[in-house]
């Protein structure tokens, strides 16, 4: 989304300059502190002090973290931008910042009251998420904007999508538990026992190899060998492949951070009817029995019958799908997100102006 939002500053009018915050290199060093990571901060601290002298920003759009220890490195580098009077936008991608107004948070909560109320407001992904972080930031110095991801080859059709054939019900994410590979696996464990006409496939980069050998021997221990796929990484083609073969998306997620993931809005792309959970901004663009289904991930019961349901009805499943690809153009496309995020900075430009 960084790339995204880059093209898109770019792409209408604004001079942007990119300065690069990434600390981890593989997914299982995400969270973790270590030696290196430390070891980073002042080079960052420099990188920005640089950019600032030698690009004279108007305005800074600062992509701020969840995690407690990243927080406070953000709370560091807005420092120095409040220090040499750069005013800045915060760009909120998770969930989980109305936790540090509680007691045991207390030794980070200046920090964050600090960072927050010194902006000039924040960028969202959902409208449900502007409760995450109103008790520094108030509603109307928060803008919607929902993530954007590029459109596929509108040579395929999902009307392609055979009626009759066994019906192939879809898993994509990182493999940890907290994104509901385990609950996924339940779920077809119940589904499987009313329906023997379906397939399912589950996909994603594996972050322990014990936690995979964990889903692999609940596949045999269960008898669902037959009925399931386990990949590994698909990305490109492997990707469209993956989608153009699925003909129901489910993700179950229970993480704790969880905003507004890519990998459901990448489905409605494909046409695809979504049953997700009630967290983040999920429910605003998985709107329940239009394009999709919400369901608490808890519930594998009320989750496979959902599934069962648009397993049995191909209509409801074209339906829902359709209704997905149209949101998806509405809302979701490069195009949507190019203009929403215009419309944001210009109103925080103004804004800028407007206060001296």
């Amino acid at each position: 989304m960084t790339e995204r939002c880059m093209g898109a500053l770019s792409a209408n009018g604004f001079d942007a300059t990119l300065v690069e915050k990434t600390f981890s290199r593989k997914l299982e060093e995400v969270g973790k502190i270590s030696l290196r990571k430390v070891a980073q901060v002042p080079l960052l601290c420099r990188k920005v002090l640089e950019a600032v002298a030698d690009t004279h920003p108007e305005l800074c759009l600062y992509f701020i973290s969840v995690g407690l220890s990243s927080l406070l490195v953000d709370s560091l580098v807005i420092a120095l931008l409040r220090q040499r009077g750069i005013p800045y936008v915060l760009y909120f991608h998770g969930r989980g910042y109305r936790a540090y107004q509680a007691a045991r948070y207390r030794p980070a909560a200046g920090l964050v009251r600090r960072t927050f109320a010194g902006a000039l407001g924040g960028l969202v992904l959902g409208e449900s998420l502007k409760s995450d972080v109103n008790h520094w930031i108030p509603d109307q110095r928060l803008y919607v904007v929902p993530n954007g991801v590029p459109d596929i080859d509108r040579g395929w059709d999902s009307r392609k999508r055979v009626q009759g054939a066994i019906v192939k019900i879809s898993f994509l994410a990182n493999l940890i538990p907290a994104k509901g590979p385990m609950t996924f696996l339940r779920m077809a464990r119940k589904v499987v026992g009313w329906e023997k006409g379906v397939r399912f496939a589950m996909a994603g980069p594996s972050a322990s190899e014990a936690y995979r050998r964990e889903l692999l021997e609940f596949v045999e221990r269960e008898g669902l060998a037959p009925f399931m796929d386990i990949l590994g990484p698909v990305q490109g083609e492997s990707k469209a492949a993956f989608f153009k073969e699925t003909d129901v998306f489910v993700f179950p997620t229970h993480f704790g951070k969880e905003a507004a993931p890519l990998v459901n809005i990448e489905a409605m792309q494909w046409g695809l009817p979504v049953i997700s959970s009630p967290i983040g901004s999920i429910p605003d663009f998985i709107r329940d029995g239009d394009n999709g289904f919400i369901v608490d991930p808890e519930d594998i019961d009320l989750l496979a019958r959902r599934a069962l349901e648009l397993v049995r009805n191909p209509e409801l499943r074209s339906c829902m799908g359709s209704a997905a690809r149209k949101r998806y153009e509405g809302c979701f496309s490069l195009e949507a997100y190019g203009r929403n995020l215009k419309h944001a900075m210009d109103y925080f430009v103004d804004l800028k102006d407007a206060s001296g």
